[in-house]
């Protein structure tokens, strides 16, 4: 199937006044057209910087140190500069952040914030582009959309922001959709109806996506595959029928495992603490600290990605032997 969009070795730092902190560490990821994958991990696990880091908006102090980004499978987006990349952010790759209020500009209307958009990518005049931001609104669910096209960001509820931050994302058309945590901070009623309402859109203009969360419960109901990340790595990969029928690597069992209808009595609880230091990160598998099953082997190369079945990645040093008995 077509790759839309491939990224390969991804790396990302931050120069901290105590160090250099390594945040996306060798991150793999593959997007085949049509698909929608779930990024799961714990906060801190790097998937908004890697987010970040695909569309080229890393900033100083942070620094993308390596890796490639492949969209189409003919465009570098690593090899290209600002300029070059501005074609394709919003219209070939839009990007759903959370807390909308925080990226929405307080002294502009979000009518004229989504025509801005659409101006940045079509020829048109504002008449035009306004037209296409309350088609947009409109099309997001929100009710008397040519009123709330006129409003500012502080007169609406974080459930309307939210909608409005999907417009924008969506206003082009891009043929991916990378929403980042996009139902943050919303009630439960809510965050139920901006997902079905995400997943509808891109049922309807057949767009690829990337869902970063930190549950795992959202993306079993709406995602094709999940990609567990941990320490800025996708430590297993897989369609969700296999990894939630078979997951192998501790990490994902560990998740897994937090979820009430998912408990595992093989499965011990991790040590150590929450997040590894990414200042001084261990040698070997980054996730051995925490890991129960951890022996010698783990603390020694970066293990590589293992296939445990089609389409089924796994990167650990103890892949199939991680059977509920702690290594000695």
């Amino acid at each position: 199937m077509h790759e839309i969009l491939k990224v390969e070795n991804l790396r990302v730092g931050f120069d901290l006044a105590r160090g250099r902190s390594h945040i996306v560490n060798g991150l793999d990821l593959t997007l085949k057209e049509g698909h929608l994958i779930g990024l799961v991990g714990e906060s801190g696990s790097g998937k908004s910087v890697a987010a970040s880091a695909i569309l080229g908006y890393v900033r100083k102090p942070g620094t993308i140190e390596a890796g490639k980004v492949i969209f189409d499978q003919t465009v570098a987006l690593h090899e290209l500069g600002e300029e070059e990349l501005v074609r394709y952010r919003g219209k070939e790759i839009g990007l759903i952040a959370a807390n909308a209020r925080n990226h929405l500009n307080p002294l502009m209307t979000v009518g004229e914030q989504i025509a801005n958009v659409y101006m940045a990518h079509n020829p048109c005049k504002k008449k035009e582009a306004m037209e296409r931001a309350v088609e947009m609104l409109k099309a997001v669910g929100l009710t008397d959309p040519e009123q709330r096209a006129r409003a500012y960001p502080h007169e609406l509820s974080g459930g309307m922001a939210q909608r409005c931050m999907i417009a924008m994302a969506l206003i082009n058309m891009p043929r991916v959709l990378i929403a980042d945590d996009a139902t943050n901070g919303l009630d439960v009623t809510v965050q139920a109806q901006i997902m079905d309402l995400i997943l509808q859109l891109l049922g309807q203009r057949n767009m690829s996506g990337i869902f970063i969360t930190h549950d795992l419960g959202v993306v079993a109901q709406c995602c094709t595959e999940i990609a567990i990340m941990y320490c800025g790595q996708i430590v297993e990969f897989a369609s969700v029928e296999q990894l939630f029928e078979h997951p192998v690597h501790p990490y994902t069992r560990h998740l897994l495992n937090a979820l009430p209808e998912y408990r595992d009595a093989t499965v011990q609880t991790a040590s150590g603490e929450a997040l590894i230091d990414t200042m001084n990160l261990p040698e070997g598998c980054l996730y051995h600290p925490r890991c129960p099953w951890a022996d010698k082997m783990c603390t020694g190369e970066d293990p590589g990605s293992v296939e445990v079945e089609p389409g089924h990645l796994v990167k650990c040093c103890r892949t199939g032997q991680t059977d509920g008995k702690e290594a000695s």
